[in-house]
């Protein structure tokens, strides 16, 4: 079992981010000092590496003792999806004792200085998304039509208008959690294995009747590595949020206040 983290510093405890990582070397050292060099008290990083082959899990071992421990490292066998790799580090990250669980990837299209405002959020939320489809939002503009129009279909109309939720970048990937939320949603439920776990898992928040709120972010395409996400994986989690509606009927805020009871 890991050791739970001791906050010293700062009024909201230890804030952690959950990394998940699959050949991602180029970017993970970059990216560690980006993220420290905020300055942020109490802060670490848990990189979740899939046993990748380029060896960024052990060159997430050199920069933990680079970083005095820090940066912590949780490694799976292989790839075997990015919802049980998100779900694997929200549960280590409660386990270590963090209060507030930012999310993101390492490849920079999640930029580490939109952090403090999505902290700063918090305060008045319980699960915050970094949001490429609201005012003052924005996606690379390298990005095609298709592509752009698919994902703010998707996400602007198709998932709304589905799921009944308030949200217009449901598949984002870049949020910030408070340690209750997590600890309330009943983790062992969600079955996403790829990009439609972002819209799950914020599905099952809504529902149970947390508070939700977007920030806008511009999200640059990766200049290191290769991505993993097309517009066949998008349009996948699109088309099964109907089965994440027909799953998750049962949920309401009312029986998750009875459940706490």
């Amino acid at each position: 079992m890991p050791q739970p983290l001791i906050a010293t510093s700062g009024s909201h405890g230890h804030t952690l981010v959950v990394m998940p990582t699959y050949n991602e070397r180029e970017n993970l050292p970059l990216m560690a000092k980006a993220l420290f060099a905020l300055g942020l008290p109490d802060f670490s990083l848990l990189v979740v590496d899939d046993n990748s082959p380029d060896g960024t899990g052990r060159l997430a071992e050199e920069l933990s003792a680079q970083y005095d421990g820090a940066i912590r490292v949780l490694h799976r066998p292989s790839k075997a999806g990015l919802g049980p790799a998100y779900l694997a580090g929200f549960r280590h990250a409660l386990a270590l004792g963090a209060q507030r669980i930012i999310q993101m990837d390492a490849d920079f299209s999640h930029q580490p200085h939109y952090i403090p405002a999505l902290l700063a959020a918090l305060d008045e939320a319980d699960l915050v998304i970094g949001s490429r489809w609201i005012r003052g939002g924005g996606v690379d503009p390298t990005w095609g039509l298709h592509r752009k129009l698919l994902s703010m279909w998707a996400n602007r109309i198709y998932t709304p208008l589905i799921l009944g939720m308030p949200i217009h970048d449901a598949t984002g990937g870049f949020r910030a959690w408070r340690r209750a939320t997590l600890e309330g949603l009943d983790l062992e439920q969600v079955q996403s294995n790829g990009y439609v776990f972002q819209v799950e898992i914020a599905y099952i928040a809504y529902r149970s009747g947390y508070r939700l709120r977007e920030l806008p972010i511009f999200f640059p395409e990766r200049q290191r590595g290769v991505s993993k996400m097309s517009s066949r994986v998008a349009l996948e989690a699109a088309l099964r949020v109907w089965q994440i509606r027909n799953r998750y009927r049962g949920i309401s805020a009312a029986r998750r206040a009875n459940a706490e009871d």
